[in-house]
């Protein structure tokens, strides 16, 4: 699944990139790639335990729609 991912510098160097639709989806790494790998590691492992707990996942559409409404919001 394809959620929606905020990506940003930390002040003390690396990155840091969550997903908001998976509540404390997030991962940190020294370099953008490093940060990325290990965020594709933590959503899935996220969707597998959500799976496993029978909880059901958000709508990717639906966050999607609710990523380009920050994002107009904040460019206001």
């Amino acid at each position: 699944m394809n959620y929606p991912t905020v990506i940003y510098p930390c002040n003390e160097g690396g990155y840091v990139a969550e997903v908001p639709a998976l509540k404390g989806c997030l991962a940190q790494g020294e370099t953008l790639s490093e940060t990325l790998q290990e965020l594709e590691v933590v959503t899935k492992l996220w969707i597998e335990t959500a799976e496993k707990h029978g909880q059901p996942l958000p709508n990717v559409d639906s966050a999607i729609e609710k990523a380009k409404a920050l994002r107009y919001s904040s460019s206001r």
